[in-house]
């Protein structure tokens, strides 16, 4: 597990700095070093600040998800909240630990804590001791200046805002490195191999197959706080008293009750299978096709559907905030690309993020408000 948070660190740290640094550097060396040192900063060496983040995603004019995010840290201590808006969906989530106690809890009336030895060191992390990490912070850095070094004079100072300097830019379709948009387009050629040779099985609801399985095999009802408490893990009490329930249940599911599904796709050859919560199943040839007929999906398979054949960015707008310790205070970004789905048609894909950092060593991480919920672990 240790191995794995550290790859996810290095990973997520490199391609941090190499997104801001693309961005950054193409202004002025004094806006890409107090962009790069201000954002390098909030992620791996502040503990103690307050974050509220949104990120909204577009296709075509019409926004097919936005996250609201919450962000307190006061090392060790620290609290998530998000809420996510997927086509007319929404979802919320809470994770912190404070006090040497780490709680989770998502959209229902549960939640699940336990004793953490370790809090947060920082947002992302970071161990200025892994030498690792550090080489590998350090390489994405220099790689991103290699891309972008030879871009000048598109940073300007735009004014002050709370105490802030305010600094914005602007990246044109034909500023953008070649290097860029041929990893763009690597990356749509890759989603259309899969279009191809993708082997899948989709469900309307997972959970909820399962149980039509057992019933229909069995020929008995599962009640409701049975499915309830198998759902959302049961506390130890729930789990007593369904002991027997649980066992007959593992059994008949673990009878293979997905092998229909798969032999389908075994028959096809490849394609994607979505099982509907009754046990009955739809069968689509690629994932093009799946996305097509379910179009409230996943945002995955939308942009299976959309970033088809090609993609590349249009356009960068930049503006962020510094204040005089050199602290990020804000980050406004939007993104635009062109992609061409495989039958030639073409889109366009927006990403917008908002972010606003303050408190910057005076956070308190409130403890979670658990009023109503109910302890499954």
């Amino acid at each position: 597990m240790k191995k794995r948070s550290r790859l996810m660190v290095c990973l997520v740290a490199g391609v941090l700095i190499l997104a801001v640094s693309a961005t950054a550097a193409f202004g002025s060396v004094n806006g890409y070093a107090k962009y790069k040192t201000a954002l390098k900063a909030l992620a791996m060496e502040e503990d103690n600040f307050t974050a509220a983040g949104t990120l909204a995603v577009k296709m075509d004019g019409k926004e097919i998800m936005k996250v609201k995010a919450d962000y307190a840290m006061a090392a060790p201590d620290y609290a998530l909240s998000t809420t996510a808006t997927q086509n007319g969906k929404t979802f919320t989530e809470y994770t912190g630990s404070v006090g040497g106690v780490y709680t989770w809890y998502p959209d229902d009336d549960t939640y699940c804590q336990y004793d953490q030895d370790e809090g947060q060191k920082n947002f992302l992390g970071f161990d200025a001791g892994d030498e690792m990490q550090k080489r590998l912070v350090t390489f994405m850095e220099l790689a991103a200046d290699t891309v972008v070094g030879d871009l000048k004079n598109n940073f300007v100072e735009v004014g002050s805002e709370n105490g802030s300097t305010l600094y914005q830019v602007n990246i044109a379709n034909s500023q953008v490195p070649s290097l860029v948009n041929a990893g763009l387009s690597l990356f749509a050629c890759a989603l259309a191999e899969d279009q191809t040779s993708v082997s899948t099985v989709r469900y309307e609801d997972y959970d909820a197959n399962a149980f039509a399985y057992y019933e229909k095999t069995t020929g008995e009802t599962l009640s409701d706080d049975f499915k309830t408490g198998y759902i959302h893990g049961g506390d130890d009490a729930w789990h007593e008293a369904n002991e027997a329930q649980l066992d007959k249940f593992y059994d008949v599911i673990s009878e293979d009750w997905e092998n229909e599904y798969w032999q389908v796709l075994e028959q096809k050859g490849s394609g994607v299978v979505y099982v509907h919560t009754d046990g009955t199943y739809d069968y689509y040839a690629t994932m093009q096709d799946f996305a097509k007929a379910h179009p409230s999906g996943d945002i995955s398979d939308d942009l299976y559907y959309y970033v088809g054949k090609d993609m590349v960015l249009d356009n960068v707008a930049c503006t962020f905030g510094v204040d005089q310790s050199g602290k990020l205070t804000s980050n406004q970004i939007d993104v635009t690309f062109t992609t061409t789905d495989l039958e030639g048609g073409h889109h366009q894909l927006v990403i917008s993020g908002d972010l606003q950092v303050s408190d910057y060593g005076s956070t308190v991480v409130k403890q979670p408000d658990l009023t109503g919920r109910t302890k499954v672990n």
